[in-house]
């Protein structure tokens, strides 16, 4: 069986749990890290050495790294479905999702530490003001290229949706500015059609330290 090792509502955990669940995988999921701890015992150290989460268990075989497991699950259980079978088309969903963590994820998660995660008297407004507008502007060169597409690859949804999909529910639905951009508003109303995004990318996230350690501890 598939075994995962993150809390629920770990940025780095949701792409792997939205591929689980539109793979329809049988798994097992283990609540650590976080408020939920366990990820600095030894135990899990020989899981995995880096002691942060995700890491899987699929039948035996380990890995970490939440890209390398959305990688792996898609190709191993979604060859041909989430995992393009054409090579090519394969490294563009690869190319998308390392855009995602090189331009993305370092915008736009110090805002919502920022605005969720930090006490309002300790928040750093000007990071916030410029870390909102460079996540904008990648956007708006994602919102280009959905020009004429329903998905990232064009008309069919894959791999190189799942990381920047999971992370557009934080920018959505974070109290900042958000300019309309309509080939990306549309595309994410599809994603939020999907029931595995749902389940496993819509996760109230609160605006406060206290909310959100609250929603962690209820979503277990």
């Amino acid at each position: 069986m598939l075994e995962i090792w993150g809390r629920k509502n770990s940025s780095n955990v949701i792409p792997v749990m939205w591929a689980v669940g539109e793979l329809g995988l049988e798994h097992k999921r283990h609540n650590i890290g976080g408020s939920f701890g366990g990820d600095d015992t030894d135990a899990y150290a020989r899981l995995n050495p880096n002691r942060l989460i995700p890491t899987i268990s699929d039948d035996g075989f380990v890995l970490w790294e939440s890209m390398a497991i959305t990688r792996y699950l898609c190709r191993r259980y979604g060859l041909g479905t989430l995992c393009p079978g054409d090579d090519q088309q394969a490294a563009l969903a690869d190319q998308w999702m390392d855009w995602y963590k090189s331009s993305i994820t370092p915008n736009l998660m110090p805002v919502f530490v920022n605005l969720v995660r930090t006490p309002k008297a300790q928040r750093n407004e000007e990071l916030i003001k410029r870390c909102s507008a460079a996540t904008i502007g990648y956007l708006k060169l994602l919102d280009r290229h959905l020009q004429g597409k329903s998905y990232i690859l064009g008309e069919h949804f894959s791999m190189g949706d799942i990381p920047l999909g999971a992370m557009l529910y934080k920018y959505y639905n974070l109290d900042i500015e958000r300019p309309a951009l309509a080939n990306l508003d549309a595309w994410y109303a599809r994603l939020c059609e999907r029931p595995a995004y749902q389940r496993h990318a819509m996760i109230p996230f609160g605006s406060s330290p206290e909310e959100w350690l609250e929603l962690e501890k209820a979503g277990a």
